[in-house]
């Protein structure tokens, strides 16, 4: 089997090539840290899997899902994110994820998804299934911060977390002229005035603690 890990994180590459080592013996497994590298990879190299974050480096690695599979059809890919908010989870598998799981589940959960997507199924961890189940069965136009995109809501939360542009910046590897644009961008969509409106409208949806 050859597993193509995708995350701008080298410690948590690292750690993931060695579970994922003991529990598939035998693997090869690849590592890429930007999207350069992974259409690269993608492009020159048959995968068996790919194990992908979304924010490599300063893009999205959403957007380039259609791409690589245009390449590689067949290659099924696992979205593991720190991200668990339903828009994050609804654009990767309209992108062409198979499976979409949390950072934060045991190994044993993303170990269930490869074999999963190797038999040619997709696979959504139980709590994240459970919320698009509830948003299906609203069958409602859903609320202001679904319009986001998966970046701009992942700025949208930063704020709302009452961080400042330059930090938003420097922890996104970011500009500070580029995360302005999507904070204005986030404001005109939500019909926002200010940070604060952001902040209140988050605590109140349970977006942040």
């Amino acid at each position: 089997m050859r597993i193509l890990l995708a995350d701008d994180h080298a410690m948590f590459r690292s750690g993931l090539r060695r579970i994922l080592e003991d529990e598939f013996r035998g693997v090869v497994i690849g590592e890429v840290a930007s999207c350069k590298e992974l259409r690269e990879q993608v492009r020159s190299s048959p995968w068996d899997v790919l194990i992908l974050d979304i924010s490599l480096g300063e893009r999205n690695s959403l957007h380039e899902l259609p791409a690589l599979k245009q390449l590689r059809p067949a290659l099924p890919v696992i979205v593991l994110s720190m991200y668990g908010e339903r828009p994050f989870v609804v654009e990767a598998m309209r992108a062409g994820a198979s499976a979409y799981l949390t950072k934060g589940r045991p190994p044993d959960e993303l170990f269930l998804a490869v074999r999963t997507v190797l038999a040619g199924r997709r696979y959504i961890g139980e709590a994240l299934a459970e919320q698009l189940a509830d948003h299906l069965a609203m069958d409602t136009v859903g609320e202001p911060h679904e319009a986001l995109s998966p970046r701009e809501l992942e700025v949208f939360l930063l704020l709302a977390s009452a961080l400042s542009v330059s930090t938003i910046a420097e922890r996104l590897g970011l500009s500070v002229k580029t995360v302005s644009t999507y904070r204005t961008r986030i404001l005109e969509k939500m019909s926002f005035r200010s940070n604060a409106e952001v902040i209140q409208y988050a605590v109140r949806h349970g977006l942040v603690a």
